[in-house]
């Protein structure tokens, strides 16, 4: 692991255990047992940290999810497995973090925004797609309509004037999100295969 890795790795699990705008450059050179100047040397400032850890994070998650989906057998599975691996990452994650992006960095929460969403799109569309193929999904749902549904809810889902975390812990709030999609989308071979599997929690 180089330098730059370590230093970024060290602040992505900062930021998990307590939020990003609890987490100073100071807090960062403790962990490392550097000095600033040194982390000045990867990054330009705590902006510029925030983004590198973040597209470091979606790249990960791109690629994990993407060997969700190559691995899973059916397309109820794929969601199963991903919803299981995003509830996951939630339980791990400082509850704050959504919202200190959204108020403090909103150009970096803007990348999640645009090019993060934009390929879990695409995953959806492709999974409604695959159900329907192997009639696990409704042929009568339109797939267009369902995805964009999909991404509306899951972007409200981080709402936390909607949801405050507190009254609504996000991996309680994604698990009940994914068990609605696939409910709702799957057809009577669906609800079978759907029933017999573990649900997610």
């Amino acid at each position: 692991m180089t330098a730059t890795d370590k230093i970024l790795d060290s602040a992505f699990n900062l930021f998990m255990k307590y939020g990003i705008k609890s987490v100073s450059m100071d807090d960062l050179a403790r962990r490392l047992g550097i000095s600033k100047k040194t982390i000045y040397e990867i990054v330009e400032n705590k902006k510029d940290l925030v983004e590198k850890v973040i597209r470091i994070y979606i790249q990960k998650e791109e690629r994990d999810v993407s060997q969700i989906v190559k691995e899973s057998t059916d397309a109820i599975d794929e969601m199963l497995n991903i919803g299981r691996y995003l509830i996951k990452f939630l339980r791990e994650m400082k509850p704050t973090i959504v919202f200190d992006l959204q108020k403090y960095h909103p150009s970096i929460w803007n990348i999640i925004e645009t090019e993060h969403f934009s390929f879990i799109e695409k995953v959806v569309k492709n999974n409604l797609v695959k159900g329907q193929k192997t009639k696990l999904y409704r042929l009568g749902i339109n797939t267009d309509i369902i995805t964009k549904l999909y991404m509306a809810n899951a972007k409200e889902l981080v709402n936390e004037d909607t949801f405050p975390n507190q009254e609504y812990p996000k991996p309680e709030l994604f698990k009940q999100f994914f068990n609605y999609h696939l409910y709702g989308v799957a057809s009577e071979k669906g609800l079978k295969h759907l029933n017999s599997k573990i649900s997610i929690s």
